[in-house]
């Protein structure tokens, strides 16, 4: 037996979303194992096979049975990853194809419903809340883009598209420049049908044999605001049905290049509103936390690896989603909890300036306060603590003949978009 130093941060992490569930995908983007720059090390402490106590009964005491190894399907592993601006040859521009960015499939996994496709130019410039493209058909209603206002990219929803005209919210601070830029953002919703899984393989520097390759991972993303001023996370507590190693698996342990931009200190745009987000109006809070999780259930077949044939996303109710908010006292909100007051909450994160600024934006376009308000203190002042539930968006109402892919959009209780 030869033993090892290993530097548990010095590693290579691959990702990619599974073609079919439990098989190491080996096709193109996402459906690849890609590179993925870490913010913290992976520890694979998590790989384990339960071991199964025979307790047969015997005449003596101490005449105990070797136990059987049993499955590997409650196997955890972490993976964590700052969020970072989007480089301008990956932003969904006119003639621009999306990226291969690792984000993506994190958040294709845990929400299930992604839109990312070319942006386009302001064709005919009507007002801050209508305009004309060329190309309508590369947008969708329900998902964030950025638009050119006197050279700078301003965030906004779409929440109408008639023939060539978009009509957005919040106002756009002027009317958009003629021939501007109309970036699509990557935009990610909760999909009501959801069902995938990810292969993740972590290989250590200084031995080959240090390299692990698990399947059927599931699980959800949580981000990890923290305090103003400070770098942003997201993570994905993953359980895994299976796993390869420790064994020599040829991961390329060799200096990788970070497919995305620069790190960013958290200072975002908050609104908060009852009737529609109003760009002007900034919600001054001390600090504020989201949760979204899944609750993946695995589907059993005797005759399947480890026994898991796939996992089904069985989450939203009682509650799809909850905001918590700490900001200062205020009277009003006892009311409106009391009057059970329909709120809507957009974060919205610029990194940069000019026309290539890319964004971070979390909407929440509908919920209420389902928690009274409780007093806190922060230093010596008085605050409140606020605790809102995420309910299914009332915002755009559909017309009818949407398929399963936009009602997710039009109905999403939580949206993710950045580029």
């Amino acid at each position: 037996m030869t033993q090892s130093n290993i530097l548990s941060r010095e590693q290579a992490v691959y990702l990619g979303l599974e073609s079919t569930f439990g098989v190491t995908p080996a096709g193109s983007f996402p459906n690849a194992m890609t590179r993925f720059v870490a913010a913290e090390p992976v520890i694979v402490d998590g790989a384990v096979r339960e071991m199964l106590d025979v307790n047969d009964i015997r005449v003596r005491r101490l005449d105990a049975i070797q136990p059987v190894q049993g499955l590997e399907i409650a196997s955890k592993l972490t993976v964590s990853q700052l969020l970072k601006a989007t480089p301008s040859a990956s932003q969904l521009t006119a003639g621009t194809s999306p990226a291969a960015l690792t984000p993506r499939i994190l958040l294709t996994h845990a929400f299930g419903q992604e839109n990312a496709s070319q942006g386009d130019v302001v064709s005919t410039a009507t007002s801050a809340t209508q305009f004309d493209v060329a190309n309508p058909g590369r947008f969708r209603i329900g998902t964030w883009i950025a638009v050119e206002v006197a050279g700078q990219m301003e965030y906004a929803l779409i929440v109408a598209k008639t023939s060539n005209t978009l009509s957005v919210v919040p106002d756009l601070s002027a009317a958009p420049t003629l021939g501007g830029i109309v970036r699509n953002l990557y935009n990610y919703v909760p999909a009501e049908t959801h069902s995938n899984s990810i292969t993740a393989q972590i290989a250590y520097v200084n031995d080959a044999a240090a390299q692990y390759t698990f399947n059927g991972c599931h699980g959800g993303v949580k981000f990890n605001f923290g305090e103003f001023g400070k770098l942003v996370t997201m993570s994905t507590e993953f359980t895994s049905t299976s796993y390869t190693g420790p064994t020599a698996q040829g991961l390329s342990t060799a200096t990788a290049t970070d497919e995305m931009g620069r790190g960013f200190p958290l200072a975002p745009d908050v609104l908060l509103f009852t009737s529609a987000p109003d760009r002007a109006v900034k919600l001054v809070c001390e600090k504020f936390a989201s949760e979204f999780n899944n609750a993946f259930e695995m589907v059993r077949y005797p005759s399947a690896v480890q026994t898991v044939n796939s996992v089904v996303n069985t989450a939203g109710r009682p509650r799809a989603g909850k905001v918590m908010l700490t900001l200062r006292f205020d009277s009003d909100y006892g009311t409106s909890f009391d009057a059970e007051t329909q709120y809507g909450m957009v974060i919205a994160q610029r990194i940069g300036s000019g026309t290539t600024a890319s964004y971070w934006i979390w909407s929440m376009p509908t919920m209420k306060l389902t928690a009274q308000p409780k007093l806190t203190k922060v230093g010596e002042r008085l605050y409140m603590d606020l605790e809102f539930s995420l309910l299914q968006s009332t915002v755009i109402a559909p017309v009818g003949g949407e398929s399963a892919a936009q009602l997710d959009f039009l109905y999403a209780p939580l949206g993710v978009a950045f580029g």
